[in-house]
């Protein structure tokens, strides 16, 4: 009875009374008759919204209605319906859906501004539960739940992003960043130079060849092996020639 009353009541002010009768039931709350047109009033108002930032805006904002509608029954001692849950619920779903079909840039920006309202939403149930009524607790806790849910969900999927732009920016960092170099200003494990090398930083050592000796200019030539001195034979007038390599000694005449 009390629906088709409501239906008659919209009817009549509707035909009659056009935007008065809108505006007159946006103060409404779901036990009173011209509530049903503020729910239609609504529903007809996103149907030409194609903007999808605004759309998702005003569904946030109608997710806001729906908690000042439980705040107002809670307050008065009665039990919000479960229709207006149902609603909360379906508003958030919307934005969240709407969200997920925007540029990166445009839904990150709108990601962050539902977590701040959810946040803001779960606070309230919060507060309305101490004081509420034992009828009106389940259906409290019920949207506190579906609250936590979804802002958990939208804070996943903020930290999801923030990680893919983490490492997306760290390789670039990588891709951009030159190969260290050594004392010398040569890149490490590049030609540097070994002790004994040449200059091209091959790091070979001089020519070794056992075939060829090495010869030391001015030094002695270790193929001779010095000589004894002669030995003088005396008695006679002229010295005895000195055998070896020390050269012949003259020997002396014989007193």
């Amino acid at each position: 009875m009390n629906m088709l009353v409501s239906l008659l009541v919209i009817a009549g002010l509707v035909f009659g009374g056009g935007a008065t009768a809108v505006g007159a039931a946006q103060d409404d709350l779901p036990n009173e008759p011209l509530y049903a047109l503020k729910i239609w009033s609504e529903d007809f108002s996103l149907q030409f919204q194609n903007d999808p930032q605004l759309k998702a805006e005003r569904l946030m904002e109608l997710a806001e209605i729906r908690v000042q509608e439980m705040t107002q029954l809670t307050e008065d001692g009665q039990t919000p319906p479960d229709q207006v849950t149902l609603r909360l619920e379906q508003h958030i779903h919307q934005a969240l859906q709407i969200c997920a079909n925007m540029d990166e840039a445009a839904c990150e920006q709108m990601l962050l501004q539902i977590r701040d309202r959810l946040q803001e939403q779960d606070r309230i149930m919060q507060q309305l539960q101490i004081h509420a009524t034992q009828d009106a607790q389940p259906i409290l806790e019920r949207t506190r739940e579906m609250l936590q849910l979804r802002l958990q969900a939208v804070e996943n999927e903020l930290l999801n992003r923030e990680t893919i732009r983490n490492e997306f920016q760290y390789g670039q960092d990588e891709e951009q960043t030159p190969p260290a170099q050594n004392g010398n200003g040569q890149q490490n494990g590049e030609g540097e130079p070994q002790p004994g090398g040449n200059d091209n930083g091959s790091g070979a050592g001089p020519n070794t060849d056992p075939g060829e000796p090495n010869v030391n200019p001015g030094g002695p030539n270790p193929s001779v092996t010095p000589g004894s001195g002669g030995s003088g034979s005396g008695g006679n007038e002229s010295g005895g020639n000195g055998s070896g390599g020390g050269g012949g000694g003259s020997g002396g005449k014989n007193p």
